[in-house]
């Protein structure tokens, strides 16, 4: 049996315990807090997709300019100032989830684009970089930048073929 011990609130016992479960605690609240990206690390992955976003753009504003003037690739175009408008956005969208600071860049597109040539070339530039991002991203960001460079693949292989 246990004597009651004068001394009112917890035994020296069990403070020695609760003192004992402190460093688990730290310790897996730091591992939980270090599978997470980091602040740098998002702000990082947002300048890099600004890059593609700024492409996107640029070659969005290519292809609506050069629908009237190229009659025969009127209607690829189209397609293609669509297409790349969603990923565009689709890149707008992130960064501003990632770093919303990084957005306001994107629309600083460049030198406008004004050949089909030049813009098949700019879309081809587009997919190679987009997948060599792909490969270096994890998760969602890898997703997207894959899925925007077999798009691109396809506008340069069939609309603009």
């Amino acid at each position: 049996m246990t004597a009651l011990s004068p001394y009112p609130g917890p035994s020296r016992r069990a403070v020695l315990r609760g003192a004992a479960a402190v460093p688990l605690v730290v310790v897996a609240g730091v591992s939980v807090t270090a599978c997470g990206p980091t602040v740098d690390e998002q702000r990082d992955t947002a300048e890099m997709l600004v890059q593609h976003a700024q492409a996107a753009v640029r070659e969005q504003k290519a292809a609506q300019s050069l629908g009237p003037r190229v009659t025969e690739y009127t209607a690829a175009l189209a397609v293609v100032a669509a297409q790349r408008g969603e990923h565009a956005q689709a890149l707008r969208d992130e960064v501003n989830r990632l770093h919303s600071s990084s957005a306001a860049r994107i629309d600083d597109a460049g030198p406008a684009i004004t050949t089909i040539d030049a813009l098949r070339s700019a879309i081809t530039a587009s997919t190679k970089s987009a997948a060599t991002s792909a490969v270096a991203a994890e998760g969602f960001v890898a997703g997207l930048l894959a899925s925007t460079s077999a798009a691109c693949r396809t506008l340069t292989e069939v609309q603009l073929a």
